[in-house]
């Protein structure tokens, strides 16, 4: 027998359904997100691409990395559909933006203030130079939360907005600024090369990443919003239940040793939430610690598509 035509029949045989009848594969519909760094915490996306979630809900996702600013108008604009710098983009929902907060990944991320060598205690940082990523953005709020938390007047130090985690770590390594609040894994490259903690976690803290999506978009594609979530709640299922799987995925992301990867999983991804969800006084104290005013909630967050999701994956809501 024709060895050619065995190899074809064989092909023929393993394809799919639409290829065996000559139809097209439904097209997967193409969304993207804006995200603040490229960190760890992006872990729950990662993973949703890498294991095929999002595909299996028919989307294809473009990950573009963007100052926390720019944020907010990327998805006012429709650049993107979905965001998750949450200090950013939460104040521009109490300022009026039409967006909402659809999911939470972490309620309280964990940062630590880490300080060059020579610094042993807050009381001798008068005078030196904060980095930060943006001026009251999440890790500068955090870092005063810390100062205050051990006695410190954060009015005490020079703030510099220096750009997000990677860029706040160089900067500190080489001299420019004296103190960062940073999260995993930054604090721990930075423990070992001999920088002092000064303190961390905080008590109270905000958000890690959290998703973010356009009023019109949430209007007019809801089943899109719930493909995603229900697609990064698989990703917290996995997470939670494969440590040593997460962490190679944490590998193939940015270049760090398992040690720093493991850091990461034991201190910031088992912290994440199990159903994408804050309680309404737990919203009311965050509008309370970022906005000049407050708003009604209906018109700052809307987690229904995110309960959807949870029911349709047997995910019991804790709210």
């Amino acid at each position: 027998m024709n060895t050619c035509w065995l190899f074809s029949a064989f092909l023929l045989a393993a394809a799919p359904l639409p290829m065996q009848l000559g139809l097209a594969a439904e097209p997967l519909q193409k969304v993207r997100f804006v995200h603040a760094s490229r960190s760890n915490s992006m872990a729950p996306k990662l993973i949703a691409q890498s294991k095929g979630f999002f595909r299996a809900e028919g989307l294809e996702t473009e990950m573009i990395q963007m100052n926390p600013r720019l944020a907010s108008v990327a998805l006012v604009s429709g650049e993107a559909a979905f965001g998750d710098a949450f200090t950013s983009v939460f104040r521009g929902i109490l300022q009026g933006m039409p967006i909402k907060l659809v999911f939470v990944h972490q309620k309280k991320g964990p940062y630590f203030l880490l300080a060059r060598p020579e610094f042993k205690d807050v009381q001798q940082l008068k005078g030196k130079k904060l980095g930060v990523a943006t001026l009251r953005g999440s890790d500068h709020l955090v870092a005063e939360e810390l100062l205050q938390a051990k006695g410190f007047n954060p009015a005490g130090v020079q703030v510099l907005a220096v750009g997000d985690a990677a860029t706040r770590f160089q900067s500190l390594s080489s001299g420019v600024v004296d103190v960062i609040a940073v999260g995993t894994p930054h604090d721990l490259l930075l423990r070992q090369k001999g920088f002092s903690v000064l303190a961390g976690p905080p008590e109270i803290g905000l958000p890690g990443a959290c998703v973010f999506t356009p009023e019109r978009y949430l209007r007019e594609n809801p089943q899109t919003v719930r493909k995603v979530l229900k697609a990064l709640l698989r990703a917290h299922q996995y997470i939670f239940e494969n440590r040593q799987e997460t962490i190679q995925t944490l590998l193939r992301w940015l270049p760090q040793t398992p040690e720093v990867a493991g850091h990461s999983y034991d201190f910031e991804l088992k912290t994440m939430t199990q159903d994408g969800l804050m309680t309404d006084s737990e919203l009311d104290a965050l509008m309370v610690r970022l906005g000049e005013k407050k708003r009604p909630l209906d018109e700052v967050r809307d987690f229904s598509l995110a309960r959807q999701a949870g029911r349709e994956l047997g995910v019991n809501s804790k709210e």
